[in-house]
């Protein structure tokens, strides 16, 4: 064995021989240690196997190569979804109400045993197949059916495939700080953190289309390529694709037609297309999509396909559906909002993306994008997460802004002419040019919306019984959001970006996890449910007037009924331990009818609220049969 002192100038030696090596190797046309003429490999490290531990990272940047980093972004995407998601999952009471409606089918499915026909209490629910009501039914069968997080779970769980998928695809597509950008950023935004909280299709519809795009973009990319492009990547095209109809229809076959069409065009080929193996597809989405179709029209006559396609689809296309109707670019115009806080990038992303139009990457995610975008534009029902579906390909063209530098300032403003007329009148032009102007102003704007948004809850929470710690908490993080957004724009740091996307999960968690659920006057059936439990004789049956939520459903149980004012009357008189729920404006119609059916009654209680669905307060009243 070598000695110490041998061991030092072996490595010593070793060194220095290296730097000769490599110097006389690039005169010669050597590179990376071999011979270009021979093939020979030459030693270049010392004759003893002498173990030397390397140094972590050669350069600062080589950071972001290292394995150990990828599994770090990993864990910080998980931690900040965690923030952001999960503070009010089981604390929030069910929303009205499209969540409502949702559970209490799903929770009627269990009650019922019946896992084809989806029914809210007994009218038809033919709004979206059945994939969704599949999956809360089978969580809160474990978790327990009365219980709102059981519902909520798919959803969740959906949001977090969302922003891990998001990171991970991603990095294929871009260096690895713009790829952390985007995940970091879509698991920190708005729309997305507000569907992880509500028992809905959207969250878990974004998660398969994610990945029936992230293997599309795999088949595309090796197809070109001229690389092996196994069937694996086509299964699980279709199989996502088919279980994003079993959530919600046609919306994945149509945002994968679309794509597919951009690239074709792009390629001036439909060749590619055969990677695909479309009649692979056609089984798959056989297999997957038929056996319920066939059994919910036999189990409904029909009635089920027919009133989803005409009655929700084809109305929501032909105009604005429940008042949920809005202009063209409406979704352009909140999207700053929207896609909080990842919209800071907006502006710098499609300054960037201009100069990358010709990138095969950047295509795909336009064409992902765009069409769709189109669609839902011009689609006169508007509802804010209808943008969803894209949003992942949004956040990674976003991330590309993080790349865009400011061009240098100009030392003067001059008219056309030449005249610094412009300059003299407005002074504060000066140093800018069209872009610098779009920039500054973006994030202007996107400060703005943040106090905005600050603003808003603090009042709610104020206005609607809430906590105004709370509140004032989301309010403080809104503006460190916006001066954040500030001092970002001015040394552009990618450590600002991160502490951006978590101080805003820590607003989401004050909201969700905070405002949210202490709005009293907001959450009216939690109060209704403990006032009647509160009562002193026990109540057999409950029937409501006026006052017809889907939350006061999902908590007072499957058999209250929903009746009007005279038709609450004339229960009491059949149901001597029932319990009638009046709303104000109804009482008047209500005590005219049991007086000239000759029915007493008394009043048992009472509880006030507000109505968020309409935007109205609302008094209830509670009345019983007099002895």
């Amino acid at each position: 064995m070598p000695t110490k002192g041998t061991v030092i100038l072996a490595r010593i030696t070793g060194r220095v021989s290296c730097q000769i090596f490599f110097r006389m190797a690039r005169r010669s046309g050597v590179k990376n240690g071999v011979d270009g003429g021979s093939g020979i490999i030459v030693p270049v490290y010392p004759i003893w196997n002498i173990k030397q531990q390397p140094r972590p990272f050669d350069r600062v940047t080589d950071i972001f190569h290292h394995p150990l980093a990828v599994r770090l972004a990993f864990v910080a995407v998980i931690l900040v979804g965690i923030i952001a998601f999960v503070p009010g999952l089981s604390t929030l009471p069910p929303m009205d109400r499209d969540e409502s409606r949702f559970a209490q089918a799903s929770k009627q499915m269990v009650e019922s045993g019946d896992l084809v026909t989806v029914r809210y209490q007994q009218e038809l629910r033919a709004k979206k197949p059945v994939g969704i009501y599949w999956m809360q039914a089978a969580s809160a069968r474990l978790l327990g059916e009365d219980r709102i997080s059981s519902y909520r779970l798919p959803s969740l769980l959906g949001a977090m495939i969302v922003a891990l998928a998001s990171f991970g695809f991603a990095r294929q597509l871009m260096p690895f700080r713009q790829a952390l950008i985007a995940g970091i950023f879509m698991a920190s935004s708005l729309t997305l953190v507000a569907e992880a909280h509500l028992a809905k299709t959207d969250a878990m519809l974004c998660a398969a289309i994610l990945v029936q795009q992230i293997a599309l973009w795999r088949i595309y990319d090796q197809g070109l390529s001229g690389d092996y492009v196994s069937g694996k990547l086509a299964m699980v095209f279709w199989a996502a694709m088919g279980l994003a109809i079993l959530i919600k229809g046609p919306i994945a076959p149509l945002i994968a037609a679309l794509t597919v069409a951009v690239l074709t065009l792009r390629e001036r080929s439909w060749r590619w297309i055969y990677f695909l193996r479309p009649v692979l597809g056609f089984i798959v989405l056989t297999v997957m999509v038929l056996p319920w179709v066939i059994l919910v029209t036999h189990a409904t006559d029909g009635v089920f396909l027919a009133t989803a396609i005409k009655g929700d689809l084809v109305s929501k296309i032909q105009s604005g559906q429940e008042s949920h109707g809005a202009p063209p670019l409406t979704h352009l115009a909140l999207l700053v909002l929207t896609f909080w806080p990842g919209s800071l990038l907006l502006m710098r992303g499609i300054m960037e993306v201009l100069k990358r139009r010709r990138d095969r990457e950047v295509i795909f995610l336009l064409g992902w994008v765009l069409p769709f975008w189109m669609v839902i534009e011009l689609t006169p029902t508007k509802l804010p997460h209808y943008i969803l579906p894209v949003m992942p390909a949004l956040a990674m063209l976003m991330a590309y802004g993080i790349e865009f530098r400011m061009p240098p300032k100009r030392r003067s403003v001059t008219a056309p002419d030449g005249s610094p007329l412009r300059a003299r009148i407005f002074p504060w032009l000066r140093g800018l040019d069209a872009m610098r102007l779009l920039v500054i102003g973006w994030n202007g704007v996107f400060m703005l919306a943040s106090v905005s948004l600050g603003m808003v809850v603090l009042y709610a929470a104020s206005d609607l019984g809430g906590s105004r710690e709370w509140g004032l908490t989301a309010f403080i993080l809104s503006v460190m959001v916006a001066g954040l957004a500030y001092w970002w724009g001015r040394v552009q740091k990618l450590a600002v970006l991160l502490l951006i996307a978590v101080t805003a999960s820590g607003f989401h968690a004050a909201v969700f996890g905070g405002v949210l659920p202490s709005l009293s006057d907001m959450h009216i059936a939690p109060r209704l449910k403990s006032a009647i439990a509160s009562l002193e004789e026990p109540v057999d049956s409950i029937a409501v007037a006026g006052y017809h939520e889907p939350s006061m459903v999902f908590s007072l149980g499957t058999d209250t009924l929903l009746f009007s004012a005279p038709e609450v009357a004339l229960f009491l008189a059949e149901a001597p331990n029932g319990l009638a729920i009046v709303e104000k404006r109804a009482e008047a119609e209500f005590l005219k009818t049991a007086a000239t059916a000759g029915i007493a009654v008394s009043q048992a209680g009472q509880v006030n609220g507000y109505n968020a669905s309409r935007g109205k307060r609302v008094e209830l009243e509670f009345y019983r049969a007099a002895d």
